[in-house]
């Protein structure tokens, strides 16, 4: 028998999905979604459970180590001061700040006056 929880599920994860590919302007995992990340690169599984996270190590797995972040959004022009990757909070995961499927938020403003924007 169906799990109507799951095939729910995975419905909206196919409508996230095509929906992604109108605009990248939606949420982290629309992004994924439009370079072609299936939910299993990150989740593990095609069809993840609903509220389901993603571990800081599958985030490294692609894109690298905080430094190796750092310098790649220097090299995009985009470089942020100071630095939100190198810090005195580096024991967090990355899904502090960025969420998939929901809106991001800028972590260090809860101490803070910075104006990250957190993709």
């Amino acid at each position: 028998m169906l799990n109507l929880k799951k095939l729910a599920f995975v419905g909206l994860c196919s409508l996230f999905a095509a929906s992604a590919m109108s605009a990248e302007a939606g949420f982290l995992a629309d992004r994924h979604a439009t370079r072609g990340v299936a939910c299993a690169t990150c989740h593990g599984v095609a069809a993840p459970e609903a509220g389901s996270t993603v571990e800081t190590k599958q985030c490294l797995g692609c894109h690298g180590s905080l430094k190796a972040i750092s310098e790649k959004i220097h090299q995009r022009g985009k470089a942020q001061s100071p630095d939100p990757h190198v810090n005195h909070s580096l024991g967090l995961n990355c899904n502090e700040c960025h969420r998939g499927h929901q809106k991001s938020v800028n972590m260090c403003s809860r101490c803070h006056i910075f104006e990250y924007k957190v993709p």
